[in-house]
């Protein structure tokens, strides 16, 4: 019975994120389908995971930070296809207060250690090795990004593949550094 309500509570938690990234209404000048605005103070749930170096990364550590969580896999098309642009936001927000991880979704350290050997994507993955972190968030599908507030709130959610070298995404970001 205690693995049913575990299952049951994980499952209602990602249902409820999936659902609140589905409200409320995208500034106009994001355009269609870049990202749902989170109506109100949704707490993005905590979580600790290991690099690849193998250090602990918690996100209420990063509290006070602006946070990208981008939630995607080596076997994904589209996260490889979004994936070189990351360098483009680390090189451009490394001084700032805002931190990028990649969450890469039930693959070993291995797979993705031999993926990176062939691509130059600098910014920290994390390992998600059994997607608990992914259900937590309510990911459903590859890639999906969340950026998270100063306070720890989810603010915005991506499904798909995001140019992230592109202005519109970078404006959205400046907003949350710009707030206290």
């Amino acid at each position: 019975m205690g693995k049913m309500l575990k299952w049951g509570v994980a499952f209602l938690t990602a249902l409820f994120f999936w659902m609140q990234g589905s409200e409320g209404e995208c500034p106009r000048s994001w355009g269609e389908n870049i990202f749902h605005a989170y109506a109100g103070q949704t707490p993005a749930p905590d979580f600790s995971l290991r690099d690849l170096q193998g250090k602990t990364v918690s996100l209420a550590g990063l509290k006070g930070k602006v946070v990208l969580l981008n939630f995607w896999a080596t076997w994904c098309p589209n996260c490889r296809k979004e994936g070189s642009s990351f360098n483009t936001l680390d090189n451009k927000y490394r001084s700032q207060d805002f931190s990028i991880y990649r969450i890469d979704t039930k693959e070993s350290r291995e797979t993705i250690l031999k993926y990176l050997e062939k691509e130059s994507v600098q910014v920290p993955v994390l390992l998600d090795e059994n997607g608990k972190v992914g259900r937590l968030f309510g990911v459903w599908a590859h890639p999906t990004t969340y950026l998270i507030d100063r306070q720890g709130n989810v603010r915005y959610r991506s499904i798909g593949a995001v140019d992230w070298a592109d202005p519109e995404p970078m404006r959205v970001i400046d907003q949350l550094l710009q707030e206290k």
